[in-house]
């Protein structure tokens, strides 16, 4: 047996560190890097998404809390699935955000239920997995199992439990996270353990671990988290099939480690950034930053999400490729939309830069809710630009269980604050409190229809004058922004991050007008059949056709004699309107949004066109095609 298996044999003879019960915690670190953004908490959500959250929230949330699947293979190990362990932490994620945000008393206890029953599982020696003894990662050390999906599961439990002991007030989930993050370090901490050892993609798929290490971290201030979460990154330096940091810094492509497998790829960079929130180290930043700009600039379709291919039998449909094997029906995993969501949104909170929030709206508004079903209960585990069907399905997936998170997640992130402003950063109908924002009374209401509306109304409900700096983010999508004040228009100046700042004393009775200039886009990519491809966008929307059967809709060619980005070329407005779900009521009746709120989103016509040959065609926002059964078409060949 080797050095680290002989530590870990003394950790676990002795069993004290482990097991201890909890003392006093050291208070929480001053991080060495702190935000540009803030996020706040709405106290109401409407519109489209506020009807999406509200579906998950009253179904998809008790359907799976209800199903003894998240806490069978704790309870009872092995688990019926490598990574069964997952389902519970990022349950326990979603639904202490949502839970939060809505304060609802029998979520709050369904919560406290699962977090009690997950920490019982909890064994003497720290471990809350789901794998039979001889199968557990500690007694793998020397194997080096890269099968094994037990450091994976483990990261979640620790993310879902530090998530809700952020909110609750519970030594007992803060401590189950703390054992856990001991064993792991035992096995594969420092001084020279190796957590690439284990799991899949040379060990990308453990790798993960490494942002609810550094999350641990922030939580407890203890020295030897953030020890380990160093010694993990170093781990992913010196193994050559990963070294991400020295992969982005020579250039390479997010192709190159771990295969390019973009899920977990994506979720090591999440946690470079909490890495980088500790330690103030630029080498976490830079590296999450450029390989977003790959991703962005090579890896992401026109409805945002980041889509991969199987180049070689030894990686799979989940993982980037080179440009050149794009193709309409290149999937996009669900849980590679949420980690990317997730990821554009960390940025964002980093850098206060708008287009890492452009890219995060793009993706919502048309890969994530295109993969969450208007039935509120069903997802699809992967979605592609061309597909036969929308793939929903009841199943607890993987994929299912991160949906959620980036609903969640993206909630918080439509009105934020900076260090000298209120920060507009959707127009999605929301009511946010001005006391979470920046500490004044007040509230910040906006109203419309966006995203199916180039417009949006706002307002500022104060119980006095109040000089308050507003920025406002031109939406993926959009050319240009008009605003105007009590029908005065304003000319707010640009500032670095690309807001546009307008500096007033707002009075209660002041109305603000945003339109905007949401041009129809073409969108050209050749595909790996030689083909040349198009597809079609309007603002942060992109078009798609629904299919009933591909049969029944012969693909039509569609004549391109000169490439160009306007849209209109192609198509033409549509005389059919359909009507968003009516988010106003579905929420109202689950009792979670306050009558005052007056979202007004619930009546606004989806904007809708057609193709001008063959005529037939009629494209609507991507993410409601097809949802009515039947197929998706986004993208047509040209000749």
């Amino acid at each position: 047996m080797g050095t680290n298996g002989s530590l870990f044999l003394i950790g676990v003879l002795l069993g004290s560190a482990a097991t201890a019960p909890a003392s006093a915690a050291p208070p929480p670190p001053a991080l060495a890097v702190n935000n540009q953004v803030t996020a706040a908490v709405p106290a109401s959500v409407g519109g489209i998404l506020g009807a999406r959250l509200d579906l998950w929230r009253r179904v998809r949330l008790w359907r799976v809390v209800n199903n003894p699947f998240l806490l069978d293979g704790f309870a009872h190990p092995p688990g019926k699935h490598p990574w069964q362990g997952e389902h519970v932490g990022k349950w326990l994620h979603a639904a202490t955000l949502a839970a939060e945000a809505t304060g609802d008393v029998k979520l709050a206890a369904a919560l406290q239920e699962m977090v009690v029953k997950l920490v019982a599982t909890q064994q003497p020696n720290g471990y809350v997995g789901t794998y039979a003894p001889a199968q557990r990662f500690y007694n793998q050390i020397e194997k080096g199992d890269r099968s094994t999906w037990d450091i994976w599961t483990h990261r979640y439990v620790i993310h879902g439990l530090l998530s809700y002991s952020a909110t609750h007030d519970d030594p007992a989930a803060l401590q189950t996270s703390i054992n856990a993050a001991d064993l792991l370090a035992r096995a594969a901490g420092p001084p020279d353990g190796d957590i690439t050892r284990f799991g899949t993609r040379w060990g990308l798929s453990s790798a993960v671990l490494l942002e609810s290490v550094a999350m641990l971290y922030q939580r407890t201030g203890d020295a030897r988290h953030l020890a380990f979460a160093r010694h993990l990154a170093g781990s992913i330096e010196r193994n050559p099939h990963l070294r991400i940091i020295a992969a982005m810094r020579a250039g390479e492509d997010v192709t190159v480690s771990g295969d390019g497998k973009a899920y977990q790829l994506m979720a090591v960079l999440l946690g470079y950034l909490e890495l980088h929130r500790c330690t103030g180290e630029k080498d976490y930043l830079d590296t999450a930053v450029t390989a977003w700009e790959k991703i962005q600039a090579g890896h992401v379709n026109i409805t945002g999400g980041p889509w991969g291919y199987q180049v070689a039998p030894g990686t799979n449909h989940e993982c980037f490729a080179a440009p050149g094997f794009f193709h309409p029906t290149c999937c996009v995993e669900t849980c590679s939309t949420t980690t990317w969501i997730q990821l554009c949104l960390s940025l964002f909170e980093l850098t206060g830069g708008s287009r890492y929030a452009d890219a995060a709206e793009r993706a919502l508004f048309n890969q994530l809710l295109g993969a969450q079903s208007p039935n509120g209960n069903d997802w699809a585990y992967h979605s592609m630009l061309n597909m036969p069907d929308r793939g929903y399905e009841d199943t607890i997936t993987c994929c299912a269980s991160s949906g959620p998170r980036a609903l969640e997640v993206f909630a918080r992130h439509l009105v934020c604050a900076s260090k000298d402003a209120v920060i507009i950063n959707s127009y999605v109908p929301v009511v946010v409190s001005l006391a979470r924002l920046v500490g004044q009374p007040g509230t910040v209401i906006i109203e419309g229809g966006y995203p199916f509306a180039a417009e949006s109304r706002l307002r500022f409900d104060l119980p006095a004058p109040t000089v308050l700096t507003v920025d406002f983010r031109l939406p993926a999508g959009a050319a240009s922004l008009e605003l105007s004040v009590n029908g005065k228009l304003e000319r707010p100046e640009r500032t670095a991050q690309g807001m546009f700042r307008l500096r007033r004393t707002w009075n209660a009775d002041d109305r603000v007008a945003v339109r905007f200039d949401f041009p129809l886009r073409s969108h050209f990519q050749t595909g790996s059949d030689g083909v040349r491809w198009i597809g079609f966008s309007w603002g942060p929307l992109a078009l798609a056709q629904s299919v009933t059967a591909q049969t029944d809709h012969p693909l039509p060619v569609l004549a391109s004699y000169q490439e160009s980005d306007d849209g209109n070329r192609w198509l033409e407005p549509a005389a059919v309107t359909r009507k968003p779900p009516r988010a106003v009521d579905n929420v109202a009746e689950a009792g979670i949004l306050k009558s005052e709120a007056r979202l007004a989103a619930s009546t606004v016509s989806v904007p809708s066109w057609r193709l001008k040959a063959p005529r037939r065609i009629i494209l609507v926002p991507y993410f409601l095609a097809g949802t009515e059964g039947g197929g998706v078409r986004t993208m047509f060949p040209t000749r």
